[in-house]
């Protein structure tokens, strides 16, 4: 499927994107000649060193834990969560670069797995499957991990400025055989990929663009605008949904658990349908944070648009967009 071309970038961008590609081929070459484990363990250093350095990442982290926890826990608790997050999101990214070094009979070795039968259940009868995950724990393995169980998914990925850093992490994402298409431009994918009885996965803890249209869900009690594809796409082509989350255990191995499968019915109310289907997808997403939210992103800005032109209870950032 054609993309729409990219806005021209300027001189300095272009040095810029070039610096930056150089840099990530650069990390990625020395981190593939260590062990797994060292890079998790200079990831979590580097995520940890990044909450002491960057407070605009940090003044979000604790924001988002506020409006999700708001009183109920102390401010200490807040600041741990919010060092453990970015540490868990470097050793997660920094693990991805060790990726070309993963082989299905090394996974073993890394992760433990429940709920594959009922996806390989599925899959015997013929189901086209959505899976959907969130930025939890270890989610690039996650995705690797289904790869080499055999089956291969059709993964979406958000677009970046810099193509190249683009490239460079669709190629890591790619190497147990799944397919990565830009997020842009992925809806006839996906929906093809479907109706031909393949899999699709979508992070959904994502917010939506208002250009592009989406659905107004709770989340921690405050409405945040979330993209409507995995109630649209189910709705017409009767995918299984099935969540999947990797969860970090202490010896830096993984528990990846599949499902359970998200019940769903048509009604005949369209747009309700898609509003309650996306709702249940991310309550499991929330219900999973809550047991320990500081395996999740939360420097990431969940709530970026407001419904309404009030702030009550939403964080700095968040800003209203008229719909």
């Amino acid at each position: 499927m054609a993309s729409a071309p990219r806005k021209p970038v300027s001189p300095y961008k272009r040095l810029r994107f070039r610096l930056e590609a150089v840099t990530l081929r650069a990390a990625a070459w020395l981190v593939s000649k260590c062990s797994r484990r060292f890079a998790q363990r200079l990831g979590r250093r580097l995520g940890s060193l990044a909450y002491a350095l960057l407070p605009t990442l940090r003044r979000i982290s604790l924001e988002n834990l506020q409006v999700a926890f708001r009183g109920t826990m102390s401010r200490e608790q807040k600041q741990r969560i919010a060092r453990a997050s970015l540490a868990n999101v470097g050793a997660t990214l920094l693990a991805l670069f060790w990726s070309p070094r993963l082989a299905r009979e090394q996974l073993d070795g890394f992760v433990d797995v429940t709920g594959l039968e009922h996806v390989r259940v599925l899959k015997a009868q013929g189901r086209p499957i959505i899976f959907i995950t969130l930025h939890y724990g270890d989610w690039e393995l996650l995705g690797l991990a289904t790869g080499f169980y055999g089956i291969p998914i059709t993964v979406v990925q958000e677009a970046m400025q810099n193509e190249a850093l683009e490239e460079i992490f669709g190629r890591l994402r790619a190497v147990s055989g799944h397919r990565i298409v830009p997020g842009r431009f992925a809806a006839t994918t996906l929906l093809k990929t479907l109706k031909r009885g393949g899999n699709i996965a979508l992070l959904i803890d994502l917010n939506a663009t208002p250009k592009r249209g989406g659905v107004w869900l709770d989340f921690f009690g405050l409405p945040v605008f979330g993209n409507a594809a995995v109630a649209a796409l189910a709705l017409h082509t009767g995918a299984a949904i099935v969540p999947g989350v990797a969860h970090p255990l202490p010896d830096g191995r993984c528990r990846i658990v599949y499902g359970p499968e998200i019940a769903y019915q048509a009604t005949g109310d369209y747009d309700t349908d898609v509003r309650a289907i996306n709702q249940q997808c991310l309550r499991f997403c929330e219900d999973v944070i809550r047991q320990q939210p500081e395996h999740w992103m939360w420097s990431y800005k969940r709530w970026k648009f407001l419904p309404e032109e009030r702030r009550d209870g939403y964080p700095f950032y968040s800003r209203y967009w008229p719909m």
